[in-house]
């Protein structure tokens, strides 16, 4: 992208001159100007354009030699600007209105015919939808990589016990393999969010104009299917004044940078070395300017950071949409920000995230020893005495107070004798205590159990396998 001309050259060239006697005011054109950041809706624009000439062949207003040589000339803008070979002048307020200064300098008239029947009001919002569309589908095979590494290794780690923890603290036994399927569920969710956001995105506004549709003879359904988009808009004030899919695709996004932020916090705590569970590779850590021994784990906290940067872009883009009459304004302009960082930053994440987990190396004895404190064994011993037929309520009370006297007298549950074990209705309380035993014991659908966790990743392997349609196929 080459730089634009200086202040005062191509003023006059602006789409919207022909009512004002004089240039903007350069404070004025300085605040409006979008382009540094609506340059990246260029190839949507491209598409949008081409698909906008064909609307007006059909309706009589080019002959085909005019839309050629249209379509031919928006293309090689198009590659001009991929390129950085484009020349944009100081008018340019944004990448749809030097996009079409460009074909009407080298066309001529038959360049001012482009504009007919459209606005930039229905055009950068068929462009933004398009534009989220292509960034969905990059963000769906991140999202699936993702999940994809958590099934492989909870595959792998069907049977490692760990320590299932409630409010930071050691709770119940579990398997490290349903610990990485509770990420791997959460990010189907993810998809299945994306998928039903797509469906909603594929509308093309092209024809709604800059509030009331046209005159013009044109076929807005047409020209959504030429884009490849489901259908055109079903009304026009609502064509140019929704932007629920970018709050939306916001919203969306800031509930998937959660769940990576909640994987990223479990990374972290599994990597510490007071507990030395996980060990992460090189390559996803990072060293200290000051201290030689030290390899962070700054992938893994800067995923975690991310949810906060996401979840600010839907408060700020919420902000500006509340409040806002129907019909075009340029607040809307603030709508690209958010959406376009949300879109980065969550591609960033997910492949450096993925990366990560592939290459975790887990020590399933040390979370073994973990799994073995006594405490983890209380709800399988009230469990046995419900088996036996006491209330839950008393077992629970019975556990507690064994757990309480032998805190007092300085004992352990592995001390008890087996005549203590038969006393209080446990006769295979010792038995009990065993890790795999706990854990097999858990057996119901969804649970930790290593059968459960093999039916699990049956589970999300036919998910993936049958996403036949949504947001990759919109």
């Amino acid at each position: 992208m080459t730089e634009p001309d200086p202040p005062g050259k191509g003023a006059d060239e602006a789409l919207w001159g022909g009512r004002f006697d004089g240039a903007p005011a350069q404070e004025a054109v300085a605040l409006s100007r979008s382009l540094s950041l609506d340059v990246r809706l260029a190839p949507q624009d491209v598409e949008s354009s081409v698909a906008h000439v064909r609307a007006l062949e059909d309706a009589g207003l080019l002959d085909a030699d005019e839309a050629a040589a249209l379509e031919k000339t928006l293309r090689e803008v198009g590659e001009e600007i991929a390129a950085g070979r484009f020349a944009f002048h100081l008018a340019d307020e944004d990448v749809h209105s030097a996009i079409e200064r460009a074909v009407t300098e080298r066309l001529g008239d038959v360049g001012a015919k482009l504009h007919a029947g459209r606005s930039r009001n229905d055009l950068v919002v068929t462009d933004l939808r398009l534009w989220l569309l292509a960034a969905a589908r990059r963000i769906d095979g991140g999202i699936e990589r993702l999940t994809r590494a958590l099934i492989a290794s909870g595959r792998e780690h069907a049977d490692a016990v760990m320590p299932g923890t409630t409010h930071g603290r050691a709770a119940q036994t579990v398997t490290l393999g349903h610990h990485l399927l509770a990420h791997a569920w959460a990010l189907l969710r993810d998809l299945d969010r994306l998928d039903q956001w797509a469906a909603r995105a594929s509308v093309s506004a092209l024809g709604a104009g800059a509030l009331a549709t046209s005159t013009l003879d044109l076929d807005p359904e047409a020209t959504a299917g030429r884009l490849g988009l489901d259908r055109a808009f079903p009304n026009s004030i609502d064509a140019v004044s929704d932007r629920d899919f970018v709050q939306e695709f916001v919203a969306d996004a800031t509930i998937l940078g959660t769940h990576l932020s909640r994987l990223a916090a479990d990374v972290l705590r599994w990597t510490d070395e007071s507990l030395g569970w996980v060990s992460m590779d090189e390559a996803y850590a990072t060293g200290s300017s000051m201290m030689p021994q030290k390899r962070n784990p700054d992938v893994a906290e800067l995923a975690r950071a991310k949810a906060g940067r996401l979840a600010g872009h839907f408060v700020a883009l919420t902000s500006v949409l509340s409040g806002l009459p129907l019909g075009y304004h340029r607040d809307l302009q603030e709508d690209k920000g958010p959406a376009f960082d949300a879109a980065d930053t969550l591609e960033a994440t997910l492949g450096a995230l993925a990366g990560c987990v592939e290459t975790l190396r887990f020590d399933v004895a040390a979370m073994r020893r973990a799994a073995e404190v006594e405490a983890l064994y209380a709800t399988d011993l009230a469990e046995e005495l419900v088996r036996a037929g006491v209330p839950f309520r008393r077992a629970h009370r019975q556990v507690g107070e064994l757990l309480k006297r032998l805190d007092a007298e300085g004992r352990s549950l592995r001390g008890l004798g087996d005549e203590e074990w038969r006393d209080l209705g446990l006769p295979e309380g010792e038995a009990i205590l065993d890790p795999d035993r706990s854990v097999r014991a858990r057996s119901m659908p969804g649970g930790p159990s290593p059968a459960s966790v093999l039916d699990q990743v049956q589970a999300i392997e036919a998910t993936l396998a049958s996403r036949s349609t949504g947001v990759r196929k919109s």
